[in-house]
């Protein structure tokens, strides 16, 4: 060990190891492999693929009465969709709901891509916590209809008001 074992002051040196900070970049997306709608079914269905993965697949209407199946990507900020069953309008906003039992998706706030927009939730456990959960907006062309965390969706609503 080179140097003093104590400072001028009487403390004690412990020495810092050099080591090259750099950033590190994360190469693997982050994907969700099972949400879950307010009553506890999952909505990751295996037989859909969107962007490499296991799509997030839900029932969705729009305001004139048309009805299907959408398959939302799983991948975090990933904006991808696919519509399964039905035409959908990507700049109309749109009524998801649980495909296995039909009720809708909780909303957690208004979106600001347009008046009557909104953020829904999906859980990542079976039970009801926003604190668990990811969310995005029911305008499939908002750029925030890509699913990312419920976190960052209220640290957005909250940084917009």
């Amino acid at each position: 060990m080179t140097g003093k074992m104590f400072d001028s002051s009487g403390r004690l040196n412990i020495p810092e190891p050099s080591r090259p900070h750099e950033e590190v970049a994360i190469k693997a997306p982050v994907v969700v492999n099972a949400v879950y709608c307010p009553e506890g079914h999952n909505l990751v269905d295996v037989n859909r693929i969107v962007s490499g993965f296991p799509a997030i697949v839900v029932s969705f209407e729009d305001k004139k009465g048309g009805q299907g199946l959408l398959a939302v990507s799983p991948v975090l900020g990933d904006t991808a969709y696919l519509s399964v069953e039905g035409e959908v309008n990507p700049d109309e906003p749109l009524i998801f709901s649980c495909p296995h039992c039909g009720v809708r998706l909780d909303v957690l706030s208004n979106c600001s891509c347009r008046e009557d927009a909104v953020t829904v939730l999906a859980y990542l456990y079976p039970r009801r916590d926003p604190h668990q959960a990811i969310a995005f907006c029911n305008v499939l062309s908002c750029p925030d209809s890509a699913v990312i965390r419920s976190g960052e969706a209220i640290r957005l609503v909250k940084n917009r008001q």
